[in-house]
């Protein structure tokens, strides 16, 4: 029998902002911390998450273990974890699941059965007596509790904690019911309803709105550029010039006919800048196939602003957040730094509460100036107050309430499509309507600005993150305090054989089919524009969707449908001569050749040479522009070269024609991503094996869900375990494993042995090196080489006696993947293994200290011109 024991925080988050600081302590002025903090609580610095064990408790400060804080930053009080009492004999059951047959879509974490544990004093103390609804600040059931489960002593699962309900037997608690849950499950908890648009962007994404900084991001490629996409203008190529048809005739392109595309890896970015508890692994967010992956910033049909046939707004905009943005500055002998601004609420009694607000006072030159205003929720988005078309005047005052129970996290708007000129721009931060604090805006002009978060398509982040898992079946997981995101297939590639036959209760198992469904249907459900609309209905075809299976086999049809926008892409051919161009477009038109909105859509950008050249109009005035190369949207990742890479990604989960080079391309989706997983589990001898087995400690503490195990002589694949941690009973559903429709295309044999491990030794900013242990015995064992793959491209076959291997011309900061494959040749048949792989990240490259020209002094005074 095990010991389990039980950790949790008691749930009791408290926020502030040191005042001033000294050795090893904590200072808040406007803090007391005697209510609410305890010796053995947890100070965590938001600024560098750096954290200290609480030594001493008073009023405005604390004794810390370590010295972390500086005058201004922003702090979280948390408990230490804390040791549940169990009952003796109560029987707790953890599931895991990473990705479920019966579900082939969802991404599943460890979760438990739900449990109880006894109303005893110490945990009656813990979860704060949550049946009395009298006490203040009792346990937050609104909220998962960070949790721990270990067994004899040590660590077995983190995750959270769910507080369900309280037993009461004649009127005293007698237990709570409580469930566990895995902790990628988080991300749901942490995102919430935070949209795209509410992510903090990298203030460099931002650009001027004017066809000189916006022609150079239609030429060439950046983190933010403009594709060929027109959102209202219908362009032909006619009589050599490249012309609208509609809405109006012969007019050239514009800057302000497109729209901007973002880097979605820069998506990633704000995410995990937006909340510090997030951080993602680059094993797949940090490829070249994900790096080089736009999304298109369609938030509204037609013109990206309401500015009239335009896109830009004069913008001002700032964030009342933490003492650590930028953008705004205390006015002297106003009062101390207030932020974060933060409410309490009242006590029972209706008292002692805390109103948080924010009054916004501008003054402008003129009454003649018009301007909307408008306050929304710094991480949400969701509008707070707001006021339009505010003129007439030369002084106005807005009030945004915060309340008592919110932190102050309001971004301040001020837009206008006319000159606009600001004298004074302060915000006062009040509690119950006494002044805290006067802030001014550090800058009063206004700029004809694109804001990126202003034009994100209107999507959640955890339904973006979501549908990127759905589209390239990724799986998540903690690995400390990294989510770790990789492909299906590469999860399963790492994992290692486990023999449990001697474990396994033989007197009784069960074989069933694996899957319920007879088809599994790819999808892209949103196809708003025409020209896609057009090929599915002159075809009778789905664009870009593919199935898998058999309408005659039993069962009922499963979908994968990306809630991503899926174009159609179009090569011109001049309409007078028929002399195919260069000019491949996109247009966002529905088939009234009218502006239309879909979901977002994700594409690829190429850099192509225009043949011919064409004209792009200067719509600020000036002369026209010859394009002699455009950034063109692609289903496919082209290389800087014009070529594509057989394993390059295409964003289509069939087999498509390229719209550019009027032929397959790539590796589309179901072929990359998917089918090796489902051709296993549709395979007709898969088989589902449920057997109980008594798993040994050092089993249960070490699995991993992409392990194998084998019983008897078949290797199966882990669906689901269910483990009483109480007794080590394990309930497997175990799939068959067949050999994988990639490993038939390329000879390998699970049986041939493979390396054990690949690791990275030494990197640089364009080269990686690995290395490994060689097979022993290669000429006895027919070991005629190595393989080696960069990113699922064949590379080299090395010697058999090769150790390591340099791989050189890599880009900077991109995360690459090598796979070795053991090459056999048995009777002049080669074979091979499975795949070992690694993953390895490049340094920056370096920055030029000095450039041509410049002159360097030595240290011996001796004087240097670099030529």
């Amino acid at each position: 029998m095990q010991i389990i024991e039980l950790y949790i925080r008691d749930g009791i988050r408290y926020y502030g902002n040191a005042t001033s600081t000294s050795t090893n302590n904590l200072v808040d002025a406007n803090a007391d911390f005697t209510s609410t903090v305890k010796v053995g609580y947890i100070a965590f610095n938001e600024v560098d998450n750096t954290s200290a064990k609480v030594t001493s408790v008073s009023a405005t400060t604390l004794g810390l273990s370590d010295d972390i804080f500086t005058v201004n930053e922003p702090y979280l009080l948390m408990s230490d974890y804390q040791r549940l009492d169990l009952f003796k004999d109560e029987s707790v059951s953890i599931t895991d699941s990473v990705k479920n047959v019966k579900d082939v879509a969802k991404i599943f974490t460890p979760f438990s059965q739900q449990f109880n544990v006894p109303a005893s004093k110490h945990n009656s103390k813990i979860f704060r007596h949550y049946q009395d609804s009298d006490i203040l600040d009792s346990f937050d059931a609104r909220y998962k509790a960070d949790a721990l489960i270990k067994l004899n002593g040590v660590d077995y699962k983190k995750g959270k904690i769910r507080l369900n309900s309280v037993s009461l037997k004649d009127n005293k608690p007698h237990s709570y019911k409580l469930i566990f849950f895995g902790e990628t499950v988080g991300l749901k908890d942490l995102l919430g309803e935070t949209m795209l648009s509410g992510l903090n962007y990298d203030s460099s994404l931002n650009f001027a709105y004017s066809h000189a900084v916006i022609y150079p991001k239609f030429t060439a490629l950046d983190d933010v550029c403009f594709p060929l996409i027109t959102h209202t203008k219908n362009m032909r190529y006619n009589n050599n010039s490249y012309i609208s048809s509609t809405p109006v005739a012969n007019e050239k392109l514009n800057y302000r006919d497109l729209k901007p595309a973002i880097k979605v890896r820069k998506i990633i970015d704000a995410i995990e800048n937006t909340f510090d508890e997030i951080t993602f692994s680059g094993e797949f967010f940090n490829t070249t196939d994900f790096n080089s992956l736009y999304m298109w910033m369609h938030r509204e049909k037609g013109f990206m602003s309401n500015a009239d046939e335009g896109g830009g707004l004069t913008i001002l905009e700032n964030l009342f957040h933490l003492p650590t943005d930028e953008g705004l500055t205390i006015v002297p002998g106003t009062g101390d730094e207030a932020r974060p601004l933060q409410g309490t609420p009242p006590d029972i009694l209706g008292l002692n509460g805390q109103f948080a607000a924010l009054n916004i006072r501008i003054t402008t030159s003129a009454t003649t100036d018009e301007f909307d205003f408008r306050a929304e929720h710094g991480y949400w988005g969701n509008t707070l107050t707001e006021s339009t078309g505010n003129t007439g005047s030369t002084s106005y005052t807005f009030t945004v309430p915060v309340g008592y129970y919110d932190t102050a996290n309001v971004r301040l708007i001020l837009t206008s499509t006319n000159t606009f000129n600001i004298v004074d721009y302060e915000i006062d931060a009040s509690l119950n309507g006494i002044l805290q604090c006067t802030y001014e805006s550090d800058s009063f002009s206004l700029a004809n600005t694109v804001v990126i978060g202003r034009h994100m398509p209107k999507m959640k982040a955890i339904d973006f993150l979501t549908n990127l898992f759905k589209m390239f079946n990724l799986v998540a997981y903690k690995v400390d305090n990294t989510i770790r995101v990789v492909p299906l297939n590469d999860y399963y590639e790492e994992g290692l054989n486990y023999d449990i036959t001697k474990y396994v209760d033989t007197s009784k198992n069960s074989i069933s089919k694996v899957l319920q469904f007879k088809n599994i249907e790819f999808n892209f459900p949103s196809k708003e524009s025409f020209l896609v609309k057009k090929s599915d209905e002159l075809q009778g075809a789905n664009f870009a969707g593919e199935n898998y299976g058999d309408v005659e086999w039993d069962g009922t049809d499963y979908k994968i449908e990306p809630i991503f926008e899926k174009m159609l892409y179009e090569r011109l051919s001049d309409e007078q001569h028929g002399t195919l161009t260069t000019i491949c477009q996109g247009a966002m038109l529905d088939k009234d050749f009218n502006a239309t909105i879909g979901k977002p859509l994700l594409l690829y950008i190429a850099n192509q040479t225009a043949t011919p050249n064409f004209l792009f109009a200067n719509a600020d005035g000036g002369g026209n522009e010859t394009v002699t190369a455009y950034n063109r949207p692609s289903q496919v990742l082209v290389q800087s070269g014009g070529s594509v890479l057989g394993a390059s990604s295409s964003l289509n989960y069939g087999v498509e024609s390229d719209e550019f080079f009027l032929e397959p391309k790539g590796t589309n989706l179901l072929a990359k991503y998917y089918l090796d997983y489902v051709q296993s589990v549709f395979n007709r001898q898969a088989r589902i094996n449920k057997v109980d087995a008594y798993l040994p400690l050092h089993i249960i503490l070490k699995y991993e869900l992409n392990d194998k195990f084998v019983v008897g002589n078949k290797t199966y694949r882990i669906n689901t375990i269910k483990t009483n941690l109480l007794n080590n009973k394990s309930s497997l559903e175990l799939y068959s494993l067949s050999q994988s429709i990639t490993g038939i295309e390329n000879d390998q044999t699970a049986s041939l042995g493979r390396l054990a491990s690949l690791n990275v030794t030494v990197k640089g900013s364009d080269f990686i090196t690995i290395g490994w242990t060689a097979l022993p015995n290669p000429v006895a064992n027919n070991i005629t080489g190595y393989d080696l793959y960069v990113d699922d491209t064949f590379s080299q076959t090395l010697p058999n006696t090769t150790v390591s291997k340099k791989v050189t011309g890599l880009q900077s900061e991109i995360t690459y993947k090598f796979a070795i494959r053991v090459r056999y040749t048995i009777g002049g048949v080669v074979s091979f293994s499975n795949d070992t792989i690694a993953y390895g990240t490049t340094l920056p490259a370096p920055t030029a200290l000095a450039e041509n020209g410049d002159t360097l002094i030595t240290e011996q005074s001796d004087t240097i011109i670099l030529e």
